[in-house]
C-alpha cells in the first residue's frame, strides 16, 4: 500500500490556509507515500504519469471537483482500468457528495492520517465500487468533449442552483437554505408586487429554462424547454438533506431527469423533492435509463459536472461509464 496525495495550491481553502499545507501533509504521510502540488491540468497529468503504477491509493485533497479531475486524468494516462488506483476524496471541498456516498468520515488531515496508519500496518481500508457517467459530445467550435463523472446538471434548476450556491462564502446546509429561501422569497415577491423588488431576482434566474432537444433511450422528450435537465450515476447528498438522483441508488442504474414544469409546481413539490430527489409533471421524464442525448438549441450548454462548470457544449451523450474504487476511510 502506497499513497499519493494531490494538493492544488490554488484551491481557495489552501490560499486561505495558514502555513504550508503540503509540508504538513508530507509530515503525516512520511515514508508511506508522496505529496504533490499540481497548479494546472498539465501538472496533474505529468504527476500521474510519474506516479503510475506504484501508487495504490490516490488521495484528492478536496471534494467532488478534485476527485473529478483525478479520475479523468487517470483515464487519460492509464487506459487499462484494471490498473487504476483506489481513489480517496477527503471531505475538503465545497461539495463532498461522493465521499458521503462512500461513507468516508472525518476531516481531510484525519483521513490522510488514517490512510497512513493503514499503510504502516499493511491493512488497506475496505473500498466500494461506484458507478460513473461517461459524457461524450461536442463543443461549439467542433472539438470532441469527454468526461467521466458522477453527476450532471446540464441545465435547468439544478444547473442554475450552483451559480448561487457557489456565490456563498460557505458551502453546506446554510448555503443550501439561503439559496432556496432567497429564491422562494423573490418568486413570491414578484407574484405579489411585480416590478417593485429592486434587487437581482434569484427566482427568475433559478427557474429560467434551458432549450434543448433531449432523447432518452431512443424516445424524444416532448418539449424543447427544460427546467429539469440532469443525470446521475449514483445517489448523492449535498449540503445535508438535499438528495439527488435517488433512482441511481442501486449499482448499475442511471437516473435521468428532463422536461418542463412550471415554477409553481416546482415550489409545491420542493419539500418532498429536497428529500427524495424526484419531480413529477406531465412533460417531465424522471426515469432510469441507459442513454440520454442532449442537443443544445439557441445557445451552447454550460453544464455543471461534479460541481465543475464547462462552457460551450452543444451536444452531450450520457451513458454508463467505468466503475471506480473508492476507499471507505473512517477517521476520528
Amino acid at each position: 500500500m502506497y499513497l499519493a496525495v494531490i494538493v492544488n495550491p490554488q484551491a481557495r481553502k489552501n490560499l486561505a490556509a495558514r502555513g504550508d499545507r503540503s509540508a504538513a501533509l508530507r509530515r503525516i504521510v512520511g515514508q508511506w507515500g508522496e505529496v504533490h502540488e499540481t497548479a494546472s491540468i498539465e501538472d496533474l497529468r505529468e504527476t500521474i504519469k510519474q506516479l503510475n503504477p506504484r501508487v495504490t491509493h490516490l488521495v484528492a485533497d478536496g471534494g467532488d471537483g478534485a476527485l473529478h479531475w483525478l479520475i479523468n486524468e487517470i483515464e487519460h494516462c492509464v487506459p487499462d482500468q484494471q490498473r487504476w488506483p483506489t481513489f480517496v476524496p477527503t471531505n475538503g471541498g465545497s461539495v463532498n457528495a461522493v465521499a458521503r456516498k462512500a461513507r468516508i468520515r472525518g476531516r481531510a488531515d484525519a483521513i490522510v492520517r488514517a490512510l497512513t496508519a493503514a499503510a504502516k500496518a499493511d491493512q488497506p481500508p475496505p473500498d466500494v465500487c461506484l458507478d460513473t457517467l461517461a459524457l461524450d459530445g461536442q463543443t461549439a467550435d467542433g472539438a470532441a468533449f469527454h468526461r467521466l463523472c458522477f453527476g450532471l446538471a446540464a441545465g435547468g434548476v439544478g444547473n442554475r442552483f450552483y451559480d448561487k450556491y457557489y456565490s456563498n462564502p460557505d458551502h453546506g446546509r446554510l448555503a443550501v437554505a439561503r439559496v432556496i429561501g432567497r429564491s422562494l422569497a423573490d418568486y413570491l415577491a414578484n407574484k405579489v408586487a411585480p416590478g417593485r423588488v429592486h434587487r437581482p431576482n434569484w427566482a427568475a434566474h433559478l427557474f429560467a429554462p434551458t432549450h434543448a432537444r433531449v432523447v432518452i433511450d431512443g424516445q424524444e422528450v416532448p418539449t424543447r424547454s427544460h427546467r429539469l435537465l440532469h443525470a446521475g450515476a449514483i445517489d448523492l447528498r449535498i449540503g445535508g438533506p438535499l438528495r439527488l438522483f435517488p433512482r441511481a441508488s442501486e449499482p448499475g442504474l442511471l437516473h435521468f431527469q428532463a422536461g418542463e414544469t412550471s415554477p409553481s409546481r416546482i415550489i409545491v413539490q420542493l419539500p418532498t423533492a429536497l428529500t427524495n430527489g424526484r419531480m413529477r409533471g406531465e412533460r417531465v421524464r424522471d426515469v432510469n435509463g441507459r442513454e440520454m442525448v442532449i442537443e443544445a438549441e439557441d445557445e451552447p450548454l454550460s453544464p455543471i459536472i461534479d460541481g465543475e462548470r464547462f462552457d460551450g457544449i452543444v451536444k452531450l451523450v450520457a451513458q454508463a461509464g467505468p466503475r471506480v474504487r473508492v476507499a471507505q476511510v473512517v477517521a476520528s
